[in-house]
């Protein structure tokens, strides 16, 4: 009987989150927030967000900067 090597299922790795100020009321997550409110996203949503014009853009706030953990 041929032995199979062992490997063990990997958690998913946690997308790093930028911090976000929305510029515009938005849907994110399946939850309303208002202008204003600064929402946790990953880099594609953010880059999606920023050319939608639903955030301000990074040179406007500190949204470059990853969320806190």
């Amino acid at each position: 009987m041929s032995k199979q090597p062992e490997t063990a299922a990997k958690p998913a790795a946690k997308p790093e989150l930028y911090k976000v100020q929305l510029a515009k009321p938005h849907k994110h997550a399946g939850v309303d927030h208002p202008s204003g409110k600064t929402i946790d996203v990953t880099a594609p949503e953010r880059d999606f967000l920023i050319r939608a014009g639903v955030v301000n853009t990074p040179e406007t706030t500190d949204a470059a900067a990853p969320a806190a953990e």
